[in-house]
């Protein structure tokens, strides 16, 4: 997904329904409060994409930020603080549930990433209950490797080199935290981490709890009809990863 950055998206609409695309209407009305309502979701190109070699910025670039709210405290750790691991303790639960051979979700890029973490101090001073995975790159700096490289060609967000650009990635919540405090605490710490690093362009993978997207077509749909990116922002997937599925018409949704 693609969020382009709008400082006019104040104003938001709550609203939920029980029907799938309005609550998609109903999150990316949300989510205009740090984007605009502008949104990627992989599955739609034909274009191929090599892995990229890693090559990460220096940590001198990177602004923290903490906060405290009632019980939480928000804020951004990078290895080597322990903190990392209990959050990919999570994001393991969050992802693999199932798979009993590991107890973490890591990989290279973890080492070189600032982790927006949600902790619940009423239970321990490391008891993380939600997280982010966030890469930034500094307006006029030069390129460097992204996860979502792995799946999209996203070679149109280095053409303008006086943007600064954010990949988030990795978001999960703890399953007894799933009723919007935890979420709300990650988006607000997501924003003042952009406005302090003077973000001008997010960016990241997203996904559906399956690899079958005709279950998801209707959902599918409705983002690509509504929610493509600008053409100078466009990111295609690599055809090996390409969704296919019924497309529908707006009155189909």
């Amino acid at each position: 997904m693609v969020f382009q950055l709008k400082a006019k998206n104040k104003k938001l609409n709550h609203g939920f329904s029980k029907n799938k695309p309005n609550r998609f209407r109903s999150i990316f009305t949300k989510v205009k409060v740090v984007a605009k309502n502008v949104i990627y979701v992989k599955g739609w190109s034909k274009s191929l994409v090599e892995n990229k070699t890693i090559n990460f910025l220096s940590k001198k670039y990177r602004n923290n930020i903490e906060f405290s709210f009632s019980n939480f405290i928000v804020k951004t750790v990078k290895e080597p603080d322990p903190i990392v691991s209990k959050s990919k303790e999570l994001r393991h639960k969050s992802f693999f549930k199932d798979n009993k051979n590991q107890t973490k979700d890591s990989d290279k890029f973890d080492d070189y990433c600032d982790h927006l973490v949600v902790i619940d101090k009423s239970i321990s001073d490391n008891y993380v209950v939600g997280s982010y995975r966030l890469l930034l790159k500094p307006k006029n700096k030069r390129r460097i490797s992204f996860y979502s490289e792995s799946e999209f060609n996203i070679d149109k967000l280095f053409k303008n080199q006086n943007l600064s650009l954010m990949e988030a990635g990795r978001s999960c919540v703890h399953k007894d935290y799933r009723d919007g405090r935890i979420i709300k605490l990650l988006w607000r710490g997501l924003a003042s981490y952009i406005l302090i690093n003077k973000v001008d362009l997010i960016f990241g993978c997203a996904s559906f709890p399956s690899s079958n997207s005709q279950l998801f077509a209707k959902e599918l749909s409705y983002l690509n009809s509504n929610h493509r990116p600008p053409k100078n922002f466009s990111c295609h997937p690599i055809a090996r990863l390409r969704a296919n599925y019924k497309r529908y018409k707006g009155n189909e949704y």
